[in-house]
This record gives structure tokens, sequence and C-alpha cells, in this order.
């Protein structure tokens, strides 16, 4: 009977941000991300493709059940539908292991590094390990970021500035969407955080009150992209090759 009110008590210990769970998680996640495609790049391509396939069907598997199983445990299912950001860019970059279609690994670069670089630092989970909702969420997240990282250095994917307009314009598309949405369902739906600020810490505490934070959300969202994109906007030229341009 002690350890079962352990048990209990240790589930629900609060998440502590930069807390020692924290940090070693995302040392755990940065280390698959790196030491996963540098071990790929030294396989045949078919070692590739078959991990590809095995990371794709088992983020898919999640996405789709997810819902389910964390309302079991509590969690309220309008809540946990596969439409946040980081949940549709896994589904892109899933679908990208699957079929490798270029649009999809651009829509997971952008929505996937600009979004879970947000959530990962700033997690929307109220609890630490080991609470079901924390491992779904980084267990999902860390899938997102090893998937994107195994498209752009061991399958040579890469966005461009046409990549960067197209997603931004889908963004905008998609944005009105889901604050349709969160309307519909109500709280405690809070897809793309429209309606309020996450449960957890985040640079949203610093924004005006939902949903007059919308557009600086937004404006968050453009800086975040164009800051993805200067590494390869510079490898390809930057100022230089506009200057020859002009010339």
């Amino acid at each position: 009977m002690l350890s079962r009110n352990r048990s209990i008590k240790l589930q629900a210990q609060p998440f502590i941000l930069f807390g020692q769970v924290h940090i070693v998680t995302l040392l755990i996640i940065l280390f698959l991300c790196l030491g996963i495609p540098k071990y790929l790049n030294r396989s045949s391509g078919e070692t590739t493709k078959r991990f590809g396939y095995i990371l794709a069907a088992l983020l898919l598997i999640d996405l789709m059940c997810k819902p389910y199983y964390l309302s079991i445990f509590g969690y309220p299912y309008p809540r946990n539908l596969p439409i946040h950001m980081c949940s549709l860019s896994t589904m892109c970059i899933s679908l990208f292991l699957l079929t490798e279609k270029k649009f999809l690994y651009e829509i997971a670069y952008f929505w996937g590094i600009g979004g879970g670089i947000m959530a990962l630092l700033q997690p929307d989970t109220p609890r630490g390990f080991p609470d079901l909702q924390f491992i779904a969420f980084f267990f999902g997240h860390g899938g997102l970021f090893l998937g994107i990282a195994i498209a752009t250095f061991v399958m040579n994917q890469r966005p461009t500035h046409h990549s960067l307009l197209k997603v931004l314009g889908l963004s905008l598309i998609v944005l009105p969407i889901m604050y349709l949405i969160n309307t519909i369902l109500g709280p405690p739906a809070n897809y793309w955080y429209l309606g309020a600020r996450p449960e957890g810490a985040s640079i949203l505490d610093f924004f005006p009150d939902p949903p007059l934070h919308i557009p600086l959300v937004m404006a968050l969202g453009i800086v975040m992209f164009f800051l993805l994109y200067i590494p390869y906007w510079i490898k390809d030229g930057g100022f230089t090759k506009g200057a020859e341009s002009a010339e």
C-alpha cells in the first residue's frame, strides 16, 4: 500500500521547467537525433529506408491512438486530437519517410522545428516523468525531430525560399481553421494555443490575453520560419548572390 501511494505521489509531481528530468530528456533526444543519422549515413540505403518505415509507423500509430489512451487516463478528449502544429508536423514527416514527397518534408521542417523547439523548451505538460502525458509528449516530439534529422542529414532534404513562402501561405490558411475548431469544441480544446495560454510557463505569458495574442503569435511564427531558413540562405550566397544577380 505504501509503495502504491509513493507511485501515485511520484506521478503527481509537477513538471519543473529545466529541472533535472527535463534536461536529461532533452539530452536524450539530442543524442538520438545526432547519433542515429550518423549511424544511418554509414549504413546502406535499404537500412535507412527500413528504419524510416519503422519510425513512421510508430509515430503514426501513436498519433492515432494518443487521443484514446490519454482520455482513458483522465485527459479530456477534445484537447488530444492530433491537430496541434507538432502533431500535423509529425504526420507530415512520417508520410514523407513513407513516400518521399518533398512538400511533406517542407511542412515538417518549418512547423516541426519552429513549433517543436518551443514545445520542448516550454512543454505543455503539468506533471513530470513517469506521468503518461509526459511520456507521450516527449516521445512524439522526440520522434518528430528524429524524423526531420534523418530526412535532412541522411536523405539530403532541405528547405528553399519557395518552400518558405509555401509553408507561410499554408500557415495563414490553417490558422483561422484552427481558431474555428477551438471555438466549436470549446475549452479545453486549445489547438495552436489560439484559445488560451499553455498550462506551463511559456513566452505566451508575456503576450496579451487570448485572443488578442494571435497577431503576435503570427509575427513570432513568421520570424521563426525566417530564422530556420537563414542558414540555407547564407549557404546559397545570401546578399552576395543577390548582389551578383543585380549586376
